[in-house]
């Protein structure tokens, strides 16, 4: 849990010691959420960062430069007015609950110098930041003039109260003791977080599994015994939080954060990072946090926008489809006028429908709808009429049948990339294409940005290279770039990515094929049912037809391999 009060306490006694003493030099509110101090320590300028946004709360010591906007929001220009020049006295946590509070000191020219105090509430969707003097707000990030939850007031120019403790006591507080005593049975750790502030599941575990191998027992013993060693494990409690050797470490799950800790938790699984400070190891755990959100979030926007478009492709398709149904009726209309020419000299002006044979369905019966309000020789010249129309409607319709056929097969295709893509600068290369075809608006190119260059990926098999490409564009680009005798693989009746060998004249061996073949299927919807056909042939026998959608090809003459999807990131050249 990165920011449990264990956690904090120990992130605190770092940032008081790096900013003890310092001097507030600048205040830049970059988003609504983050709040960043810029502060000369006497021996060179750091940055505190304040961060509240809900889903990821935190306090550290940001890498780079945030930008500010032109105008600065009215919390900003509020620290600015009280906070500018003033010098830091201490960063510590507030008893043991997820709140820290800064204390400054402002010089005033003509005045004694006044202490302010900066609350940080680092509580999920109640996170904010607070600022008092007196014990009075003088105004907050969030939600000042209004009240949290019908429980607490954040009004200005009134005292500042803390969070209610719902029931909770701090670690220290020996009527925990009568507390732990109370338990009856069900799991340790979760009542731990219910009885004492500030403490993660996570964190709660580590002390409940480090109590009972300090005391040479089983966790189950404990777990059974726990009103016996309530006593006992009260002091435990004091000093496990007090006297920690910090470690600081990251868990990791791939590329993904799972948790940062203040030191390797026993009961934590995975491969975790070592850093040589909390500072450090907090902003590489939310930096990896916050790029996985806004990958996330990207990718879940770009597949609502696609899916909007092709249930709107659907629709037109439906459409066109059903009015060509209408017009396939167009044979009945053109026998029903030739059955009335031809017996016409039968009927009688003035009525509503007549049954004739029909000799072109070896003379069955067939009922004819009549207008009395005209001649026999108008009816037929009416049916006629419909026959022609829907003859020419029919043949409108069939290239835009083809048509939004085709688009719909575009945009599904649009909507397999955007499920495959793995990272940020895959999907803006995806985002680019939607731009092209007018789906979504191109962002404004930042000049100072430096553009994301595209580039395939590229294995090395035996002295072999393919290449894989990550999006239909690419796809196109990568058809183009090849050598006629270089294999060209795709999954058969599924999206996927191009994929070519390039042979340089010489025969592909099996194994280069095999698992090119495994790379196409990991890149293509075929993925998600663990097994994929993939057909593969000389480029040469790879066509793109003229003005067709980005990354659509015909092909012919080839063999296929039936393979299990496999990334095979052990042949992967980095890029």
């Amino acid at each position: 849990m990165p920011q449990d009060a264990f956690t904090l306490k120990y992130l605190c006694l770092e940032l008081n010691s790096i900013f003890a003493g310092g001097k507030v030099n600048r205040i830049v509110q970059p988003s609504n959420d983050e709040v960043v101090f810029t502060i000369y320590t006497g021996k060179k300028t750091e940055r505190l960062l304040l961060d509240v946004n809900p889903a990821l709360p935190r306090i550290g010591m940001p890498d780079g430069e945030k930008e500010s906007p032109l105008t600065a929001p009215n919390f900003c220009m509020l620290l600015r007015k009280h906070l500018l020049s003033a010098t830091i006295d201490k960063i510590e946590l507030v008893g043991f609950d997820r709140i820290v509070r800064i204390e400054f000191t402002a010089s005033q020219e003509f005045f004694d110098a006044e202490k302010k105090i900066l609350y940080v509430e680092l509580m999920g969707r109640y996170s904010n930041v607070i600022l008092t003097e007196n014990g009075k707000i003088l105004g907050g990030n969030r939600g000042i003039n209004m009240f949290d939850d019908g429980v607490r007031p954040l009004i200005v120019g009134k005292p500042y109260v803390f969070p209610p403790t719902q029931d909770k006591f701090v670690p220290w507080d020996e009527e925990i003791i009568a507390r732990f005593r109370e338990y009856n049975t069900g799991d340790i750790a979760d009542f731990i977080c219910k009885t004492v502030q500030g403490l993660a599941k996570s964190t709660a575990r580590e002390i409940e599994v480090s109590f009972a191998q300090n005391k040479g027992i089983n966790v189950e013993v404990f777990e059974s015994n726990f009103t016996r060693y309530a006593q006992e494990f009260f002091k435990f409690l004091n000093d496990f939080i007090c006297s920690a050797k910090p470690l600081p470490c990251v868990y990791l799950d791939g590329d993904s954060a799972t948790d940062v800790c203040v030191y390797p938790y026993k009961v934590l699984q995975g491969d975790y990072k070592v850093f040589s400070s909390l500072c450090q190891a907090e902003e590489y755990y939310f930096k990896l946090k916050n790029t996985a959100k806004k990958f996330t979030n990207k990718k879940e926007r770009l597949k609502s926008i696609i899916a909007s478009a092709i249930k709107k492709a659907k629709k037109r398709l439906t459409a066109i489809s059903s009015k060509q149904k209408d017009a396939e009726k167009l044979e009945e209309n053109r026998i029903k006028g030739e059955l009335l020419i031809s017996n016409i000299y039968r009927i009688k002006d003035g009525v509503c429908e007549v049954i004739l044979d029909n000799y072109y369905d070896d003379n069955k019966p067939i009922k004819i709808t009549l207008d009395k309000s005209i001649s026999v020789s108008k009816n037929a010249e009416n049916y006629f009429k419909k026959y022609n129309k829907q003859k020419r409607t029919l043949i409108a319709l069939t290239p835009q049948y083809e048509s939004a056929k085709i688009e719909l097969e575009y945009f599904e295709s649009i909507a397999d990339e955007i499920a495959l893509c793995e990272n940020e600068v895959e999907l803006n290369f995806v985002a680019k294409e939607m731009a092209t075809c007018g789906l979504i608006t191109e962002p404004k190119k930042n000049n100072k940005k430096r553009e994301e260059k595209q580039t395939f990926r590229e294995y090395i098999v035996d002295g072999y290279k393919f290449f894989v490409g990550r999006n239909n564009s690419e796809n196109d680009q990568l058809l183009s770039t090849c050598a006629k005798d270089d294999l060209w693989l795709h999954a058969k009746d599924y999206h996927s990515s191009h994929v070519v060998i390039v042979s340089n004249g010489k025969s592909v061996p099996e194994k280069v094929i095999l698992t090119a073949s495994e790379v196409c299927a990991y890149y293509s919807k075929g993925r998600e049912s663990g097994r994929a056909e993939i057909v593969y042939t000389k480029r040469k026998n790879v066509k793109k037809p003229r003005g067709a959608k980005a990354g659509f090809v015909t092909y012919d003459e080839y063999s296929s391999i039936l393979v299990a999807p496999n990334k095979r990131e052990e042949y992967l050249k980095s890029n």
